[in-house]
């Protein structure tokens, strides 16, 4: 006997379930073998839905994995055989009941969809247990899973008083996304989880055009580059992380990716935008660094996400290097950017700036030998906001905070502590360096506050 598939793909179905629209409970009790889904299945389902009918009363976000349903009794499910067959009008005309042969031709292709989306599960099942596995995991769901956003509505250019004109870098670092981070166990310093990482996100992003807009009215700024240097994610390498993430890792890289392409979407309303990414050690597959395989890393995968989200928009611009390390000419000045998990090892006394300063030198005499001038240097990796001169003083080494700031490892076993935040930086021909105004973004200061980028995780928590 068939089994009756639940009507998930209806508002009708929403409108009872919306408030118990939890992935693991409704797969516990809706399982595939019942007419429903797999739990992966019922995550898509929650977020296609609520996408589609945002009005309905949806079960609220929650901080940690055990969501607070309702106290009164689950509603009564919806099958799809409880509605009328959807017949194309070159089939039917209104008032006309289909025919027994129609009906059977109907049935028999919703059976045949159902077989192909089985093997295409099947084939998808396969491909994580294959290697490759980024790039295959790419390659299978930027069809179903990553629709381009819609292009947003350009803002009118700001074209200021004075003559002025400047291009703006935004260093984004180490946002660590899916990891909790517990204010007990930090003594009140900070607290971290993905609703905060959405909060700290937007708040990065108003900032940003707070002080291009706000507190530069006589410069006309004429491009973004955002520097994202890696390190988007934890991953599950350390059984802490494992014990305590929040979210698993290929819920954490939808996720970001989702939250990373609204950021550079909202901020390409305002000005052009180049958006470029290295990968940092985290979200690596295994113990060791794949120093030949810079795409075997969440980064990458992460940044490709991020770009097919953001296909439609041609004021978007995405490089994304098969390589650990870029280098963009911004005005005239050449600017590196690495992760900095290799560059901060083996500093004086705990203290890493004179790594960065012995890795500065190295990479400086190899370049050399291309004639190739590097006038800055971008780093994350250590959590820290800093600014240091390039060996013998000329350029400069710009180290990015994160995100999500100080950590329990750093605090406890190695007696230090950042706050969370990130970078802008201006950036003009004629002067030294090509760089002129820093700004570190502050980004605590939103961790109370809901976000518009929330809707991400919906379906997840």
């Amino acid at each position: 006997m068939a089994v009756r598939q639940l009507a998930t793909g209806r508002r009708e179905f929403w409108q009872r379930f919306a408030p118990w629209a939890s992935p693991s409970w409704l797969w516990r009790r809706y399982p595939r073998a019942n007419g429903g889904l797999s739990k992966n299945g019922w995550m898509s389902a929650i977020h296609g839905a609520h996408s589609r009918w945002p009005d309905l009363e949806w079960l609220p976000l929650m901080q940690g994995r055990t969501p607070n349903l309702p106290d009164a009794e689950p509603p009564e499910p919806l099958f799809d055989d409880e509605f009328a067959p959807c017949v194309p009008s070159s089939q039917a005309q209104p008032g006309e009941e289909m025919s027994v042969e129609e009906q059977v031709a109907i049935d028999r292709e919703v059976q045949r969809l159902r077989l192909e989306l089985s093997a295409v599960k099947g084939k998808y099942t396969a491909i994580l247990k294959t290697g490759a596995l980024h790039e295959s995991v790419l390659e299978a769901v930027k069809d179903s899973l990553l629709a381009p956003f819609p292009v947003p509505a350009i803002v009118s250019p700001k074209i200021r008083t004075g003559s002025a004109t400047q291009d703006a870098i935004l260093g984004w670092a180490d946002w660590h996304a899916g990891e909790r981070v517990f204010d007990e166990v930090m003594g009140g310093l900070n607290r971290y989880d993905p609703i905060i990482t959405c909060r700290r996100a937007q708040a990065t992003v108003d900032t940003t055009l707070e002080l291009l807009f706000e507190h530069h009215k006589g410069t006309t700024f004429e491009h973004l580059f955002v520097f994202d240097l890696g390190d988007a994610i934890t991953g599950d390498l350390l059984e802490d992380n494992k014990a305590t993430n929040a979210l698993g890792v290929f819920e954490t890289m939808r996720f970001v990716a989702e939250v990373k392409a609204r950021a550079l979407a909202e901020l390409s309303a305002h000005l052009p935008v180049t958006f470029v990414s290295v990968p940092g050690n985290h979200g690596r597959r295994g113990q060791k660094m794949p120093w030949k395989q810079p795409t075997e890393t969440a980064d990458w995968l992460i940044a490709e996400m991020v770009a097919l989200h953001l296909a439609d928009n041609p004021r978007v611009e995405c490089i994304i290097p098969r390589a650990w390390s870029a280098v963009v000419n911004v005005r005239g000045h050449n600017h590196w950017l690495n992760h900095g998990y290799a560059a901060a090892k083996g500093g004086a006394g705990g203290i890493p700036w004179y790594a960065y300063m012995r890795r500065d030198g190295k990479m400086t005499a190899i370049e050399a030998t291309r004639g190739e001038r590097i006038d800055c240097r971008w780093y994350g990796h250590i959590h820290t906001d800093a600014e240091i001169p390039k060996m013998g003083g000329s350029g400069r080494q710009f180290i990015i905070g994160s995100l999500k700031g100080g950590d329990e490892y750093a605090l406890n076993e190695l007696g230090e502590y950042g706050d969370p935040e990130q970078k802008l930086v201006g950036a003009h021909e004629n002067r030294t360096h090509g760089v002129s105004f820093r700004y570190p973004i502050e980004v605590k200061h939103a961790d109370d506050t809901p976000s518009r980028y929330e809707d991400a995780l919906r379906g997840l928590l």
